[in-house]
């Protein structure tokens, strides 16, 4: 698409758009096709007043796609066609077509010319044509968008509009200057994209209500549709057992009948061919048949225990799956704990790693010690052999050697004390510092713990709170949940009374309309007839009048008595139609019937009706409704019969009318014609219509209250649900409070952990404390001692210094023997200072190893109460584990008994076997006794009796075959599968319905409920997606478009306001015009305000201005949007006609100037503008109301069109 600002430039080269030609047909008072072809520059159009000069323009802004017909001056549309003259008819169309040059291709039409053709028609309808093809006027509108030639254009101004440009509201200025400014397209797509928008919005609304609604459904019907299912497959799988185990049975049953029916037909011919024997093996025989009971007792009883057996081993395995869990909690705690030794451990490690380390030092200061020591031996031995050396000397000399010698030793010594002190101070210190850091450390730990542990203590308050209010709450569920169930189980009953009401009903209507196809009750003949007019062997056979005719159930009785046989009378087509069926009657012996041509039949209706007597209900023939052809047979056999409420208003009637007519009475008596009376029992054929209506009746009954019985299952459904929430809330909450149990244990568990750790923090803080009052005391001594050795040291130095002096004095060629003195004492001072100070460390050094042990103590004794607790732990589970194996056992031990039932039922069979056994034997036995024939009776008897136990109850696992799952034997044994297992089928039924129980109330037709709306609920949650990201794109739109909207309006509108200043200074001769936003803070929706200053005048309102003025002013505007987005061309309808001929003259120069930008269509009464005019046409109205057009040159205008040119004329 080509930009806009594109479009605009492309208009100002001289290959711009141009119009080349306007066509006009049937519109207005151009009746004939007439062509107005135009060149570049002015173009005038010229002639008098209603030629119709001005529809030439109407024909342009129409064309452009004008909807108003106000501003094409008519009432409504169809007024544009040619309306006729006293010569010409009225035309049925106006077409008015277009033609613009786009070689430059600046209109969004790929052709080198453009054809926009409109057509209106008398009917109303319209069309629009872009070259032929045909279009919208949206698009029409699209194509001239932004280019002046729009419907809110400036390319078109109409006669007399003008000065409305100045005149109008601020609002309406506006329009123009959006066409001016370019940006009507943006506007045109903002508000495409803001009515998308809240389109959009509230599509988007709509979605996600339906989702919503959604939401709240798909879940239940999800939880709902799994329960479903199980219940399925649970009852899929019991059927199939139950259905197995019941053929089975069966089966056996009738091995059973079959031995019975064998053993019972022989014990009858032995009885018939035996004595009287019988009598001495009866007793024998009675008392094993007794046996054989008992023994179908015990094992009864052995298969009840073996299920009680299985129960009690189903309740182990539930109580060991609970065992199971608390041990699985345990071995938690377990890991726990040892992840807490393994950390311990780890730090012990490193304690024991530190212990060794210093005790490597404390060997290597010890050595160091013994080092100094030796060191100061051979010291001393050198002093000595020093003094030795100073036997020359005098023994003042000596003495004050020796004197010198023992302070130098003291002064060592000193001044090793104060060292050894300092040393200790500083030990000390970094002493107290340790302990000052590991109290800091240790306090943190200590909050920390008392912290955890008051928030484990209040966790655990707040578990068992929760604990408290779960359980009452799980009190609550179960009431909630017994009573729904017990209001589930009245609206069960209630469900199925009105479940059994509904079938009945359906059934009667079923067995009616059975009747009524079979022709129950009809004649024999009248069915004959029937079927073969069924057949189409009998053509033209309609049917019975009691099918051909309706009544209320009100009125059938009375109905039925007034037709009496007549109700099975035959209706047919024509005489020859009865004909045929009573040829076939008589040919096949079939009976008599009646038969009523249509054609032939014609009724009568009582003229005297006794609308008025007492108890009248109304004439027969009222009281039924047919088909319209049937009116004659209607008439015929009721139209004289009236029906009236009883007997005695019967009567009364009759005897009123003299017993005229015949009157039925709405419980079937009868009054005669003549006075005689009949009544009683229904006659014969009474019944048929009455059958009819009964069905009606039945079937608007069964309706209403099969209605009633869906709302029933709808209450029903819900209920269920009800019933399954409450179960699953209950569900929920034993969950919930055995979790909450759990928790309740672990943080009891947690809360004596942290109890004993705060305990350990307390005793660890006291030891601490005790050390540092301790190494407090210590210090304190240090420093005296320190300060004692330094006022020895000074002391001693001062003896030394006078010692010294007075050695000196003696003799100071012993100089050498003091300086080597001197410094074996420095040595000798130096190894003591050495060996004391290693003292010192190695004293450190166990300090620390005894505190390093005193650690290893204290995470010793810890470790050992969390052995202790893994111990107790293990111990537990343990005791459980010796539960579960107990438990397993005891479940083994009960599944063995269970499973050693069976022999013992075997054992049984085996005994019934041989009782069985013993009877046949004593049977062979009686032969040989002459009572034998009576023993052979009672044995046939039991025989008998045992056959029809044995059929009863395969009958009655028929019926329930037929009860429960609908099937007959037949049907059961094609789909069952034969059972290998029969006990352990019926314990995996047990089983099943306990599940199935257990499941509740199921909604089976959730399954594909679930489907339809998890479907519609995916699909739906799609399309808020893809409306979401539409309404993102058309914020994004709307966004951009009032960006570009209000850059380029803001240009454009700055550059016509200047020129508008220009245009307006040179075609007034000065003054000042001002174009100003009225709302600069809303620059897209903002009126024009028009500010205009004719020079020397001061104008507070612009209707102060005169017409000429006002007109001139409007023209300078119209210039300047020209001179900044110029038009392809500009249609002027006699504009200047408010103009005096110097601004006429100044108007028309100016036009021309515009020229090389624009191409103007001017319609004129104006010489000046004439004159300016490259091309002239002169329109006329030779014929009444039919206007013509001339090309015309200036000169030609008075001659040929008879106008007055001179400069005064300024008509309209």
């Amino acid at each position: 698409m080509i930009p806009i600002q594109a479009a605009e430039k492309a208009i100002k080269e001289e290959t711009g758009l141009l119009l080349k030609a306007l066509e006009l047909h049937g519109f207005k008072s151009f009746p004939d096709k007439t062509v107005l072809r135009f060149s570049d520059g002015i173009t005038a159009v010229v002639g008098p007043n209603g030629s119709g000069k001005s529809n030439i323009s109407d024909a342009i802004r129409w064309v452009l796609g004008e909807q108003s017909s106000k501003s094409l001056r008519g009432a409504k549309m169809e007024d544009v066609i040619f309306n006729g003259t006293e010569q010409r008819r009225p035309m049925g169309y106006a077409e008015v077509t277009l033609t613009i040059d786009n070689t430059a291709r600046l209109l969004e039409c790929d052709a080198d010319e453009v054809q926009v053709t409109r057509r209106c028609y008398r009917s109303g309808g319209s069309e629009y044509r872009l070259n032929g093809a045909a279009v919208r006027l949206e698009d029409v509108r699209l194509l001239f968008m932004n280019t002046g030639l729009g419907r809110d254009g400036y390319s078109i101004i109409g006669q007399g509009r003008i000065d409305e440009i100045v005149t109008s509201r601020s609002q309406n200025r506006r329009e123009i200057l959006d066409e001016a400014a370019g940006i009507a397209k943006y506007r045109y797509k903002k508000d495409k994209a803001e009515n998308s928008l809240r389109k959009t919005q509230d599509n988007l609304d709509r979605l996600h209500d339906i989702l919503q609604e959604l939401e709240d459904r798909v879940g239940p019907l999800e939880q709902q549709a799994k329960k479903a299912k199980q219940f399925l497959e649970y009852a899929g799988e019991k059927k199939e057992l139950e259905i197995g185990l019941w053929l089975r049975t069966m089966n056996e049953s009738r091995g059973v009948l079959r031995e019975l029916d064998a053993k019972l037909e022989s014990v009858r011919l032995q009885y018939d061919g035996t004595g009287t024997a019988l009598d001495e093996c009866s007793e024998e025989i009675e008392r094993i048949a007794a046996a054989a009971q008992a023994l179908e007792v015990q094992m009864d009883d052995i298969r009840r225990a073996a299920g009680a057996l299985e129960e009690q081993a189903a309740g182990c395995d539930s109580r060991v799956a609970v065992l199971q869990n608390d041990v699985h909690h345990n071995q938690e705690n377990i890991a726990r704990i040892h992840g807490e030794i393994a950390a311990a451990e780890e730090g012990d490690t490193h304690i024991e790693a530190d212990i060794t380390a210093r005790l490597g030092e404390i060997a290597a200061r010890k050595e160091a010690i013994g080092e100094a020591e030796q060191q100061q031996l051979r010291l001393t031995d050198e002093m000595e052999q020093l003094a030795r050396s100073s036997d020359e000397t005098s023994g003042r000399m000596e003495e004050l050697s020796a004197a010198a010698s023992a302070l130098a030793l003291q002064l060592s010594e000193s001044r090793v004390k104060a060292v050894t002190n300092e040393s200790s101070l500083r030990e000390i210190t970094l002493r107290l510092s340790q302990l000052a850091a590991g109290a800091a450390l240790r306090s943190q730990q200590a909050e920390s713990a008392a912290a955890e542990l008051q928030e484990s203590e209040q966790a655990w308050k707040a578990c068992t709170e929760k604990a408290e209010g779960l359980q009452n709450t799980l009190s609550g569920y179960e009431y909630r949940f017994q009573n729904r169930s017990q209001k589930l189980a009245a609206a069960k009953e209630a469900l199925d009374k009105q479940t059994l009401d509904v079938e009945e009903k359906q059934r009667r209507v079923r067995m009616l309309e059975e009747m009524e196809r079979n022709l129950d009750g009809f004649q024999q003949s009248v069915k004959a007839v029937m079927k073969q007019g069924e057949r189409g062997a009998l053509p033209g056979i309609l049917g019975p009048v009691s099918r051909l005719i309706r009544s209320e159930a009100a009125y059938a009785l009375a109905v039925e008595t007034a037709l009496g046989a007549a109700a099975q009378n035959l209706v047919c087509e024509r005489e020859e139609d009865a004909k045929r069926g009573i040829a076939y009657l008589k040919e096949t012996k079939g009976g008599r019937a009646t038969f009523l041509p249509l054609t032939a039949v014609r009724g009568s209706v009582l003229s005297e009706v006794p609308e008025n007597d007492p108890g009248f209900v109304g004439l027969a023939c009222d009281l039924v409704q047919y088909d319209k052809k049937y009116e004659g047979i209607a008439r015929s056999l009721l139209g004289r019969t009236v029906v009236a409420e009883d007997l005695d208003y019967a009567v009364s009637m009759a005897r009123r009318h003299g017993y005229k007519f015949r009157i039925v009475t709405l419980d079937g008596q009868v009054i005669n014609a003549g006075g005689s009376l009949t009544g009683g029992s229904s006659i014969k054929g009474a019944g048929l219509l009455s059958r009819r209506a009964e069905i009606e009746r039945l079937r608007k009954d069964a309706a209403e209250k099969m209605q009633q019985l869906e709302q029933a299952r709808e209450q029903f459904r819900r209920m269920q649900q009800d019933v399954a929430a409450v179960e699953a809330e209950l569900t929920g909450a034993r969950a919930e409070l055995t979790t909450a149990q759990e928790d309740k244990i672990r943080l009891e568990g947690e809360v004596r952990r942290l109890r004993e750790q705060a305990e350990q923090h307390r005793r660890t803080a006291q030891e601490a404390a005790t050390e540092i009052d301790s190494l407090n005391e210590r210090a304190a001594a240090c420093r005296t001692a320190m300060q004692a050795a330094q006022q020895e040291t000074e002391g001693l130095q001062e003896k030394q210094k006078a010692t010294e002096d007075e050695l000196t004095a003696l003799t100071g060629g012993r100089q050498q023997l003091t300086e080597q003195r001197e410094a074996l004492s420095a040595r000798i001072a130096e190894q003591k200072l050495a060996a004391f100070s290693a003292e010192k460390e190695i004293e450190s050094l166990e300090n620390a190893i005894r505190e390093l042990r005193s650690r290893q103590q204290d995470a010793a004794g810890h470790t050992l109460l969390l052995n202790r607790q893994i111990a107790d732990l293990e111990k537990a589970n343990e005791a459980i584990a010796e539960q579960i194996a107990a438990l397993q056992q005891q479940a083994t031990d009960l599944r063995a008994r269970a499973a050693a039932s069976g022999d013992s039922i075997a054992a049984l069979v085996r005994q019934r076997a041989d009782g069985e056994a013993r009877q046949t034997q004593l049977r062979l036995q009686s032969r040989e006794k002459t009572d034998e024939r009576a023993r052979l009776g009672q044995e046939a008897a039991r025989l008998e009796e045992k056959t029809a136990n044995v059929k009863k109850e395969v009958d009655d696992l028929s019926r329930r075959l037929y009860e429960e799952y609908e099937l007959t034997r037949m049907e059961a044994e094609a789909v069952a599968k034969p059972i290998a297992d029969a006990p352990a089928a019926t314990r995996r039924v047990t089983e099943l319905k306990n599940k199935i129980r257990a499941l509740g109330s199921v909604n089976v037709e959730a399954i594909e409920e679930f489907k339809e709306v998890n479907e519609r609920y995916q699909f739906m949650k799609t399309q808020i997606a893809d409306v979401e990201n539409t309404k993102n794109e058309l914020l994004h739109q709307i966004s951009e478009l009032t960006v570009q909207m209000r850059e380029v309006f803001l240009d454009r509108f700055k550059q016509i306001n200047y020129h508008y200043g220009l245009v307006f200074a040179e075609l007034f001769g000065g003054g000042r015009g001002e174009l100003r936003l009225s709302d600069p803070e809303d620059i897209l929706n903002s009126g024009i305000d028009m500010f205009i200053q004719p020079p020397g005048k001061v104008i507070l309102n612009l209707e102060a201005l005169s017409g000429g003025e006002k007109a001139l002013a409007a023209t300078a505007l119209l210039f300047a949007i020209l001179k900044v987005t110029p038009s392809p061309f500009c249609v002027l309808d006699e504009v200047e006609a408010a103009l005096d001929d110097v601004n006429v003259d100044r108007y028309a120069a100016y036009l021309r100037r515009m020229c090389d930008r624009s191409q103007f269509i001017a319609i004129t009464h104006r010489r000046g503008t004439m004159e300016e005019a490259d091309t002239l046409y002169g329109v006329t109205m030779q014929e009444r109301g039919v206007s013509k057009l001339l090309e015309l040159r200036a000169s030609e205008v008075e001659q040929k069109l008879g106008m007055k040119l001179d400069g005064s004329d300024a008509t309209t």
